[in-house]
């Protein structure tokens, strides 16, 4: 319900106080090396009603919330393509559904055991079964390998997870309305009829309409009047799905969806990205001022079992999953631990759910999420060394890494072992080739063994870090040892590993940063190159030779550069 801002003032000051609590919050989470989700909803809880009370209007806490859930559900649809949903390929789009029916399945029948109803219990299956996309997005956002195969799983797996879950937003209203039976089941199919009629009716118009109205925005040559467009675009499609008795969520996700379709989708995207990461941060904020602490308290048999199900039975699911699809095991763990919480689509059930249910399940939901959050934001920065630990576990270790797979000659002298076989290592296969120079390829990839034997290089399939695959390469009557994979964590543990056993074998290593390069010399590498030193000197060198520098004059600059950067 709108509002003038005369009269009534208090959700722009509720808003102030979030982003406010987000920054307190998000400062202190840097100072302590923690994720900046742990601080926005830590501050988030502080200035809420089980803390100081400072933020203790819940109506507009909750209105704030799905206000910038709906931004990152318009983003979500902005960045879907039907070609990107093809392209999941069947075993990914399956192992997402079997993943969503077991935790979905699961979920239920442990809140009927914990004396639920049906409906409540209904409620918190279809919440726990959903990871964050948001929190994913943002915490790739800061990895290095989030190119990696595995990564993208991840995000495959999340985008069938929203596709799933924002139809189920049409459906969660009706479990509260007192209906039951058959009553219930016509009250499912009309609000079902509703959101497929708002889908054709929105989508028929979006692709006459929505591409003349941003080419119009975009002719005007303002930024500005550009973005209001699409704001307004936004708004108006979920306030009609709001009007017609659906949720504001739906129309969101509905209007990305739509003007993903026009020519102008990347750049209403980048747009929006900075008034998507602020909203999602200030929904981070408002998860905290909802948490309820007496909740937890009270009900702590609940909170637990609920909350160990959605994040630790989750993440085993999931790493299960990804075992099956190919992936090896510090991958699959990678991807659990990812998408190994309750996100926020639990958030937006729990305010979208009416009648008696709202009050069973809803603070219940919400607190699971919100601990949910924080402790797999921190599992996710401390991945590496869970698997680090996992690894130095006697047992998983030697089981660690799947059997080697290899067609290399048990014959070779003086050759070069090549270990990761991605972009990197292909260059310095592509180097050594011409000359004649013998190497053997190493990589875990599902496709390599088929790639490798396709173009005729000896490989071993598996990983130098599993003692299995060590022994395959020769290592002992090898020249040099080149680790290019791109995990930091896997590469220190193979130089660690070659090393002990060779201590007289050059090994040359990439890093992506001066810590990582510290370590990788620790454990024994010979020599280590920072990609990013390296590509910053490539491009100094190339500016130089714009401003006419001589190429032995910027080789001097340039090698006194490296020189002053590996002396710190």
């Amino acid at each position: 319900m709108l509002v003038p801002l005369a009269s009534d003032t208090d959700v722009a000051v509720d808003l102030v106080m979030l982003v406010l609590a987000g920054v307190l919050g998000g400062y202190l989470a840097s100072i302590a090396r923690m994720p900046l989700v742990v601080g926005y909803i830590g501050g988030g809880l502080l200035v809420g009603p089980s803390v100081l009370g400072v933020v203790d209007d819940i109506g507009d806490v909750a209105f704030i919330g799905e206000l910038g859930i709906a931004l990152l559900l318009f983003s979500i649809g902005l960045e879907f393509s039907f070609d990107q949903f093809r392209r999941l390929g069947s075993k990914t789009l399956a192992a997402a559904l079997l993943q969503i029916s077991v935790l979905g399945a699961g979920g239920y029948a442990a809140a009927v055991g914990l004396g639920f109803s049906a409906a409540a219990a209904t409620l918190i299956s279809g919440a726990i079964a959903f990871s964050s996309t948001a929190l994913l997005v943002r915490m790739l956002s800061q990895d290095p390998n989030r190119g990696r195969r595995d990564r993208q799983w991840a995000l495959a797996i999340a985008l069938v997870q929203d596709l799933v879950a924002v139809p189920l937003l049409v459906v969660v209203p009706q479990l509260g309305g007192g209906a039951t039976g058959g009553e219930l089941a016509v009250d499912v199919l009309i609000a079902i009829g509703k959101g497929l009629g708002l889908v054709v009716g929105v989508v028929a118009l979006g692709r006459v309409v929505v591409p003349i109205i941003l080419r119009s925005a975009l002719e005007t040559q303002s930024r500005e009047l550009f973005l209001l467009t699409v704001f307004a675009l936004a708004s108006g499609i979920a306030i009609g799905s709001f009007a017609v008795g659906l949720s504001i969520a739906f129309g969101a996700f509905l209007a990305g969806l739509v003007t993903a379709q026009s020519p102008f989708a990347a750049r209403t995207l980048h747009e929006l990205i900075p008034l998507r990461d602020l909203f999602a941060a200030t929904f981070f904020v408002s998860i905290g001022v909802l948490l309820e602490l007496s909740v937890v308290r009270d009900s702590w048999d609940l909170f637990l079992a609920l909350l160990l199900w959605g994040t630790v039975g989750k993440a085993l699911v999931i790493v299960f999953l990804a075992w099956r699809a190919g992936f090896n095991p510090g991958q699959a763990l990678a991807v659990g631990l990812l998408l190994g919480q309750v996100g926020e689509f639990s958030f937006l059930f729990a305010e979208a759910a009416e009648g008696e249910i709202a009050g069973e399940a809803g603070p219940l939901i919400v607190a699971v999420a919100a601990v949910s959050l924080m402790g797999s934001a921190v599992l996710i920065r401390a991945g590496p060394l869970i698997e680090r630990g996992l690894v130095r576990t006697c047992w998983i270790g030697a089981r660690w890494e799947q059997a080697p797979d290899t067609e290399a000659p048990v014959t070779l002298r003086g050759h070069t072992v090549i270990a990761g076989f991605g972009n990197v290592g292909s260059t310095v296969a592509a180097a050594l080739e011409p000359r004649g120079f013998e190497f053997i390829a190493v990589d875990s990839r599902p496709e390599f063994p088929a790639e490798m034997r396709e173009r005729g290089i000896p490989f071993v399939w598996g990983d130098l870090a599993n003692p299995a695959a060590l022994d395959e390469v020769g290592l002992e009557h090898a020249r040099v040892l080149v680790v290019t994979v791109p995990d930091p964590i896997v590469n220190e543990a193979i130089v660690s590993m070659a090393r002990e056993r060779y201590p007289r074998l050059d090994i040359i290593a990439r890093a992506e940063s001066y810590q990582v390069q510290e370590r990788l010399e620790e454990a024994g590498a010979t020599s280590v190159m920072r990609l990013d030193l390296e590509l910053g000197i490539e491009l100094a060198r190339r500016t130089l030779h714009r401003y006419g520098v001589p190429a032995s004059e910027a080789r001097f600059l340039l090698n006194r550069l490296r020189g002053d950067e590996e002396d710190e």
